[in-house]
């Protein structure tokens, strides 16, 4: 889930700032900060789970996705 940084730097999906740290996350073909991926209803970090879901655009945790 976490990947190098492309030499040219990439916009996060969820703050849109530009991805300039060494490490990103790559979910659901978008990258992110690793504070930026959070479940949209409880704002669980997502950065050290080792799954997170995806429903109509939006991120959630398990637990939320399953409700």
């Amino acid at each position: 889930m976490t990947s190098m940084s492309p030499e040219k730097p990439a916009l996060c999906a969820g703050c849109g700032g530009k991805i300039s740290d060494r490490y990103y996350l790559l979910a659901v073909d978008k990258q992110w900060h690793l504070r930026c991926l959070k479940c949209c209803e409880c704002k669980l970090a997502l950065e050290s789970e080792l799954t997170c879901f995806a429903k109509d655009g939006s991120i959630y945790c398990k637990e939320d996705y399953y409700r």
